[in-house]
């Protein structure tokens, strides 16, 4: 059934281990991924709007586990990517599938979409999302056809030593496969996509009665003749069998009350054509207004994607993903490979209910034809690889635009002004920008920078280039920085003032106290989620800006005697007390190994606590006793 269904969720591990994920896509919005999917995905629950110094270090202290592979089509990158996960962009063929495989412990999850890693695509437009989990004890239908489709685009794109897509390969081998539905076609494959619907159409048992096509995208009225149009061969190819069958055509368009027609980018001659020759067929617009589940119209482009078989036995056959109905997609295969196309195919009594459609006649479409810049402007960079030292650009010499400049974090690095095979950057500095700009007069593009051995490399979200003191903690967690730059930017402009930055913390948090019990709230908050791993949880704890420096901070301030006993016994009571009522989420590691990790760390801060409470005396020491008891950190 057609329902509302938001992406975001089926990227949420929902407590689930995450192990790895390949996401293949068209268009892909680096800035929606890294601050929706990723973190979903990875379990990550700060807000990078209120405090983006943690939740960068968050993201990039996972992806040191989780390896993650997006590979995209390079015509419609256009930069943006900050963490370090593997990138590839496809430029000798369209790269078009929407596939999304996410690995996680338990399961291997399958999302298989007409919707691009864009703000349109998964966030405005009218798409369609069929999902699937593969268990390793239960059989599948899937695991072959998918891990086909993995092991071509390895031997294609030479990705065989990329972590993510090996480790997805090595958990479907374990899968035990059989036939049936769903599957899962592609034009990775020896027969057509066209072919392989119309052989899967003739197996159904039962009398297939209508077929209907959704589509945003056709063939045009230029490609071919009519009798060898794709539209018309398709329905020969069907009448044939099936004489008496009906046609609905769904396609998107507005309507224009000046000239009382719809307005469509669609061949209507060949919609002509059909009329005239097919008895049984009938045209449908899509308007701009969906209603979803809960009635309430909302606007949405039609760009999902449906070829539907409707059967005498109450069966129905579909094909959804991203095959437009085109000859790119749907007259490709290996041997003649223009799109790479992946959909899912799936026999099942369940129907999908598209959404309310106008029945139309031809005579009341107008065609709009959008300008399309059918030739492609040279991608002429092979790789931009980064060794941890230098930075190695290859190009594809012959296909080279001059003068072309690359630019990184928006500063040219070099200029070319002939033509040559390989550029190495020596001593390249790795900065926030995961990505190379090539500028020609004309046009630019961008090259992800692919980066082999990132367990090596400590990106500036876990390297810190100055010391912190314990006021530039409680900022941090209080969520007053919202960057490592800005943070660095601050503690360079104090030392220009030649200021004390160690301050009276005595002062410091008499003015401030309210920052440092929302400090604390970001700390517990931070202790209790979701961990993959005990490296990923000493990790941070152990991490600079988290709780064991802070203690230490605090200890050796009064040890120093730069702070007082009362404000020291206030500092780690709080502490303690959020240590000692952490609800931890269910998760991979047992909460009794967190809480011990804990209390190992705060045994010196109980002892400092006890000794302050044993030397006082009078009133105040009831006052301390009273907050011990308050607080359950009696014994």
């Amino acid at each position: 059934m057609m329902k509302y269904t938001d992406f975001f969720d089926l990227a949420d591990n929902g407590g689930n281990k995450p192990i790895a994920a390949m996401l293949m896509t068209y268009g892909f919005d680096a800035g929606l991924f890294e601050h929706h999917i990723l973190p979903a995905f990875l379990g990550i629950i700060d807000d990078p709007n209120e405090n983006e110094l943690r939740f960068r270090n968050q993201i990039a202290l996972r992806l040191k586990e989780v390896p993650i592979l997006v590979i995209s089509d390079a015509n419609q990158f256009n930069g943006g990517r900050t963490f370090l996960y593997d990138h590839i962009v496809v430029d000798t063929e369209t790269f078009h599938p929407k596939c999304y495989l996410l690995l996680y412990k338990e399961f291997l999850r399958v999302i298989i979409s007409s919707a691009n890693i864009t703000k349109s695509g998964l966030c405005y437009n009218a798409e369609l999302v069929w999902h699937y989990d593969i268990y390793l004890d239960k059989e599948s239908t899937l695991s072959n056809d998918i891990n086909e489709i993995l092991s071509f685009l390895q031997t294609k794109y030479n990705i065989h030593d990329v972590q993510a897509i090996n480790e997805i390969i090595k958990y479907l081998k374990q899968v035990n496969s059989i036939e049936g539905f769903p599957k899962v076609i592609s034009t990775c494959a020896k027969e057509y996509v066209f072919t392989r619907i119309i052989e899967e159409i003739r197996k159904c048992s039962g009398i297939c009665k209508s077929i209907t096509i959704m589509s945003p995208f056709f063939e045009n009225d230029r490609e071919k003749a009519m009798e060898g149009s794709l539209l018309v061969s398709f329905f020969n190819e069907l009448i044939e069998i099936y004489h008496d069958i009906k046609i609905k055509i769904c396609f998107p368009a507005s309507f224009n009350d000046l000239e009382n027609k719809y307005m469509v980018n669609a061949p209507v001659g060949i919609f002509q054509e059909l009329d005239n020759k097919f008895k049984n067929i009938n045209f449908f617009v899509v308007p701009k207004e969906w209603e979803r589940e809960d009635e309430e119209a909302v606007p949405r482009t039609l760009h999902g994607k449906l070829i539907m078989a409707e059967f005498d036995n109450r069966y129905n056959l579909y094909l959804t993903g991203s095959v437009n109905f085109t000859n790119n997609a749907m007259r490709s295969k290996i041997s003649k490979l223009n799109n790479i196309e992946i959909g899912v195919l799936n026999y099942t009594k369940s129907k999908l209910f598209i959404p309310d459609c106008s029945k139309v006649s031809v005579s009341k479409l107008k065609v709009i034809e959008k300008d399309i810049d059918e030739n492609k402007k040279p991608y002429f960079v092979e790789s931009a690889v980064f060794d941890g030292v230098d930075l190695t650009i290859k190009f594809k010499e012959e296909q080279m635009i001059l003068p072309c400049e690359i630019k990184y974090s928006d500063h040219v690095i070099f200029k070319a002004i002939k033509k040559q095979d390989e550029l190495i950057i020596n001593n390249f500095s790795l900065e926030k920008s995961q990505d190379i700009e090539i500028a020609c007069n004309e046009y630019s593009f961008f090259v992800p920078i692919l980066i082999p051995n990132k367990d090596e490399i400590i990106t500036e979200d876990l390297k810190l280039k100055f010391e912190f003191d314990m006021k530039d903690i409680i900022d941090y967690l209080a969520g007053r920085y919202r960057s490592l730059i800005e943070l660095e930017r601050i503690k360079k402009l104090i030392s220009q003032m030649k200021s004390d930055s160690n301050l009276s913390i005595n002062i410091y948090f008499r003015q401030n106290l309210q920052r440092f019990y929302k400090a604390l709230a970001s700390l517990k908050n931070g202790l209790e989620q979701p961990y993959y791993s005990e490296c990923s949880f000493i990790n941070y704890i152990n991490n600079p800006i988290g709780i064991k420096n802070l203690l230490s901070m605090i200890i050796r301030d009064y040890k120093n005697n730069a702070s007082s006993e009362g404000e020291t016994f206030l500092f780690l009571v709080e502490i303690l007390h959020i240590v000692k009522h952490l609800e931890f989420e269910e998760d991979w590691l047992k909460s009794e190994y967190k809480q011990k990790v804990l209390i190992d760390l705060t045994v010196e801060a109980e002892k400092i606590v006890k000794s302050i409470v044993k030397d006082s005396k009078g009133q105040l020491k009831k006052q301390y006793q009273l907050m011990i008891k308050s607080y359950g950190l009696e014994g």
